[in-house]
């Protein structure tokens, strides 16, 4: 009975001092469009930083659309940190219009020529840049320098924070290259439904070739899917992948087709595009650097 009533009487001083906490403003609430922003924040925050990623792991934020609970989220954020490049949609249209928090655009520093254009994209631009990692040393950079100028007592500890994290994804990279380079030069080729992964690709050696272009809004059909077929029982391509935010249905067909001809195709995991995982071997940046590669890895090899 003393354990109890000792561990209600810590409960409310706990909730109490919380409550105090955030009525006195000593919190900063900070909104985070995905679960990949979030996570560059968590690891370079203060520990007075409360960090909330609007998108749930899995959601697809091409065609993402802002709930009324998203929109209070937004509303009650002192800074809202969104990717840019197109790749929101609806969210962005939300951002132009609300005043009072510190909007950060990670894409502003972006240097031009790492982009990838796409033409099939409406926008022509690859929004996938957090698999280029110059780019999202860009972006973290970007996050820290805003942060600092608009809480210069705690730029101190985020210019540390981002240092450390900038030597572990360093250190992830090493290996990720490591992983990619075990495959056999010709045996490089990712195929998977949208085009999320050519910035991996590009930063670590490996093509890729999909039905859709950059955006899951860009439209696919027979064509898209034949074409393809004849591609991967031409190059016999041993697996294709599918992704974590997108319906298997279309590789799917395309694994029937390839059987039609003649040619048995393995369907690959679900490979991390435009979101985390929720498994505790993806569900960090730094692990879905490696879960991808690995899972590449083990099915082209």
């Amino acid at each position: 009975m003393r354990k109890v009533l000792l561990y209600l009487l810590l409960f409310s001083l706990t909730a109490c001092l919380t409550k105090s906490k955030k009525e006195n403003g000593n919190t900063i609430k900070i909104v985070c469009t995905t679960s990949i922003i979030s996570d560059w924040v968590v690891n370079i925050a203060s520990n007075e930083m409360q960090i909330i990623p609007l998108l749930k792991t899995g959601i697809d934020p091409h065609v993402y659309k802002p709930s009324k609970r998203d929109l209070d989220i937004l509303r009650s954020a002192d800074v809202i940190i969104y990717h840019g490049l197109h790749l929101e949609g609806k969210i962005i249209e939300v951002l132009k219009k609300m005043e009072g928090p510190l909007i950060i655009n990670v894409s502003q520093n972006y240097s031009q020529d790492l982009i990838i254009r796409d033409p099939s994209f409406p926008a022509s631009i690859d929004p996938h840049v957090w698999f280029d990692l110059d780019l999202t040393r860009s972006a973290i950079t970007t996050i820290t320098q805003n942060l600092s100028a608009e809480y210069p007592q705690f730029k101190d500890e985020l210019d540390s924070n981002m240092q450390a994290y900038f030597s572990q994804i360093n250190n992830v990279a090493k290996q990720v290259k490591s992983i990619i380079s075990s495959i056999p030069e010709g045996q490089r080729t990712v195929i998977t439904t949208h085009d999320a992964l050519s910035y991996f690709g590009r930063s670590f050696g490996f093509n890729v070739k999909t039905l859709q272009g950059a955006s899951t809004v860009s439209e696919f059909g027979l064509k898209e899917i034949t074409g393809l077929v004849d591609f991967i029982v031409d190059q016999q391509i041993p697996a294709i992948f599918l992704e974590n935010i997108i319906s298997p249905q279309a590789m799917i067909s395309v694994q029937k087709g390839c059987k039609a001809k003649g040619f048995e195709v393995k369907i690959g995991p679900e490979l991390l595009s435009d979101s985390l995982g929720d498994k505790e071997d993806q569900n960090t940046y730094t692990d879905m650097l490696l879960f991808n590669a690995r899972t590449i890895a083990e099915y082209l090899r």
